[in-house]
């Protein structure tokens, strides 16, 4: 009897092996043609208003949480919240939309941390290989197949409707683990698409309900989303819903398509108008009205147009010092921007770990960087950008301010004053006794060299007369000052001064053919090619002009490459070289492109454009270098499939460096790099003169990072 049901049962294993193979397969056709006809997706222009409404519900909470920057800081005693938001959201071709809030209504007191998040899952868009800000790898882009398996739904009994699912092979963080989307048999597009995911504090699932009329069958019509979210034990649920509706919707015409250089030439608002919060905007905008619990929600928190008037207007003297001071610590720890006119100002978090790193060359390092913009008119625009940094290893504090002035916005005019205070170089006059030092001998630490902090004002002029390729010329004034106290001392023959002066004029050329734009609000705005960026740099040393030393011309070619080889994995490639020519007297060796910049960088910079084990004494020990560098990401690149369950990897990278210059023929570095949610983290091995030397790391904070 055993025999004859096990007999049975092993005979269903043909079909149901039979079945799910057909299953897949048919879902994976379903998906083809509906990439087909996403494929006629592009759209002109779009421009919407959104309607937000979210619900929180807190179930536990600790006051460890305000410690942190961007959190919502809730009232005491108070479990439920309410808001709503109204919004307008303008898209070209597809673009990240540009958002701007015209009406708010909250019953929380203070902080909008959660808020922020929402917004980014608040898209009309969702083809294209990355969703939600570019923080998962969509299963509806064909690309992302790979990290995804499908299946169709059999139980889905919907009329001229099938209904696929889907889970991650991975279980990471930039995956959604799982999911269905709902296809319309007729036209093959998706009526409907539900996704589940998670980040580093709290899991979600999102509804998104695509247009129902023929035109706007490829943007999101509205959106339910749930997010469970769990930090350091706070817990609480957020419920929202969000609503486009459409004011001007604009497929491509034939006349539209992108050409060889252009992405799109709709003319884009670069800045949505002011307008005050108005609850009756609120009102009208509202798909389902407000419930008696829901007013009471706002009435017992006395909100009322955005402005929560129970700060600063009620209580007594106490009560009003105390609020004072939590709002001054609120802005120490959050990110917030303010807004007044055409002008914003953007805050980073005064406190805040993710500015901290080290390295074992460097030690600690602290930058921090803000952003002041304006608009003066609307061709002209005025950026101004303080950074501070500091280094705990050798105690030195840097600032600087970049500012810009935009003009002429179709040729990407510019006038750029950049002041800054660096960090500490040593003159030509110690070249001789560097190069004749042998290297096993060759301790910066412990020779008599005298180090000067350099400080300098460059005014620059740039413009692009011909898509893809800029012009840029100025002049710098550079002092350099002693460090320390060394008045007196001869070197070389000479003797040593307080302080140098140098003058030098400077031209750049950059050529980045094949450069993608859009036009926005009538500037031109790029976004980026697939061909390498050729820069060349020159500056010119001239002495006497100011009081200025030193007579130098300084060359620099600098090649940059970077490609997504897959949806996940990008490579970045750098090569360049340059020298110090027909110097005479006393200079300063600094490379516009090989430096070690104690101020923010740019993210390629950071990637590809250090090297983190080379003490900062060699980045001006020679008259010419040249050097190659490389890395490659991918988050599912090598701990992902050894190991399944290492879930919080955002991207692992390999790194590879070359570099000529000095006694280092050549100093080679190469290093593996882990980014997580938390912390990022990197091992690096470097060698001299293909002798190995040191095994060091790099270790940042990338919580809260932005």
């Amino acid at each position: 009897m055993k025999k004859t049901l096990l007999l049975f049962f092993l005979s269903f294993v043909p079909i149901l092996a039979n079945c799910a193979s057909r299953n897949d397969t048919v879902a994976l056709a379903l998906m083809d043609k509906m990439s087909v006809a996403v494929r006629r997706s592009d759209v002109g222009m779009l421009e919407a208003q959104l309607y937000v409404r979210q619900r929180v519900e807190v179930e536990k909470k600790n006051l460890i949480v305000s410690l942190f920057p961007d959190m919502t800081v809730f009232d005491k005693g108070v479990k439920s919240y309410l808001s709503e938001y109204l919004y307008d959201v303008i898209s070209v071709h597809g673009s990240l939309p540009k958002i701007r809030r015209t009406a708010s209504l909250s019953s929380f007191g203070h902080g909008n941390g959660e808020m922020d998040r929402v917004m980014s899952y608040m898209s009309p868009h969702v083809y294209g290989e990355r969703l939600f800000a570019g923080e998962y790898l969509s299963p509806l882009e064909q690309s992302n197949r790979a990290y995804y398996r499908f299946s169709l739904d059999t139980a889905f009994l919907e009329t001229g409707k099938q209904r696929i699912l889907f889970v991650s092979r991975f279980d990471n963080i930039q995956l959604f683990s799982s999911g269905a989307v709902v296809i319309d048999e007729t036209d093959s597009l998706p009526v409907t698409i539900t996704l589940e995911g998670w980040d580093e504090q709290s899991r979600f699932d999102v509804d998104l309900f695509m247009g129902k009329n023929k035109q706007e069958r490829f943007v999101v019509d509205s959106i339910a989303l749930k997010i469970g979210y769990a930090f350091l034990g706070n817990r609480m649920e957020i419920d929202v819903a969000g609503d486009f509706s459409y004011k001007e919707f604009r497929a491509l015409d034939d006349d539209d398509k992108p050409s060889k250089n252009l992405v799109a030439t709709s003319d884009l608002p670069e800045r949505l108008p002011n307008v005050d919060d108005v609850p009756g905007r609120l009102s009208a905008a509202r798909i389902t009205p407000l419930t008696k619990n829901d007013s009471l929600l706002y009435i017992s928190n006395r909100a009322f147009g955005g402005v929560d008037i129970s700060v600063d207007t009620v209580g007594g003297v106490k009560e009003r010092i105390g609020q004072f001071l939590w709002r001054v610590g609120d802005r120490a720890i959050s990110s917030h921007t303010l807004v007044w006119g055409d002008s914003d100002l953007k805050f980073s978090p005064l406190i805040n770990p993710s500015y901290l790193s080290y390295t074992t060359s460097k030690g600690f390092s602290y930058k921090l960087a803000l952003n002041f913009r304006t608009r003066i008119s609307r061709k002209c625009a005025l950026q101004i950008k303080p950074m501070i940094g500091y280094n705990f290893k050798y105690k030195e504090f840097y600032w600087g301010i970049r500012s810009a002035l935009s003009f002429a916005p179709m040729k990407r005019g510019v006038i750029a004053v950049d002041v800054e205070r660096g960090t500490t170089l040593y003159s030509s006059a110690f070249h001789d006794a560097i190069k004749n030092t042998p290297i096993d001998s060759l301790d910066f630490g412990k020779m008599p060299i005298l180090f000067y902090r350099e400080g300098h004002i460059r005014l620059t002029a740039g413009f692009e007369p011909v898509n893809g390729f800029e012009l840029q010329a100025g002049a710098t004034y550079y002092r350099h000052s002693l460090y320390g106290d060394a008045v007196g001392v001869q070197v070389a023959g000479d003797e040593v001064k307080e302080y140098y002066r140098q003058f030098a004029p400077h031209l750049r050329v950059t050529w980045h053919p094949g450069m993608y734009y859009y036009v926005a609000d009538g500037r031109k705005v790029n976004v980026g090619s697939l061909a390498p960026r050729f820069a060349f740099d020159v500056e010119q040393g001239i002495s006497g002009v100011m009081g200025s030393h030193g007579v130098y011309t300084r060359a620099e070619l600098d090649v940059q490459y970077k490609r997504r080889i897959t949806s996940s994995g990008s490579l970045y490639l750098r090569a360049g070289g340059g020298g110090y020519f027909h110097t005479k007297d006393i200079y300063f060796v600094k490379y516009a492109f090989l430096k070690d910049n104690p101020l923010p960088l740019d993210r390629d910079d950071e990637a590809s454009g250090v090297f983190q084990l080379l003490g900062r004494e060699w980045y001006n020990s020679a008259n010419n270098y040249a050097r190659i560098n490389a890395s490659y990401s991918s988050p599912f690149m090598l701990l992902q499939r050894i190991v399944p369950r290492a879930s919080f990897i955002k991207n692992e990278s390999v790194y590879a460096g070359l570099l000529f210059i000095s006694h280092l023929c050549p100093y080679w570095e190469c290093g593996y790099g882990v980014e997580t949610p938390y912390i990022d983290a990197g091992l690096f091995i470097g060698f001299e003169n293909e002798n190995f030397s040191r095994v060091g790391c790099k270790v940042s904070f990338s919580l809260f990072k932005e």
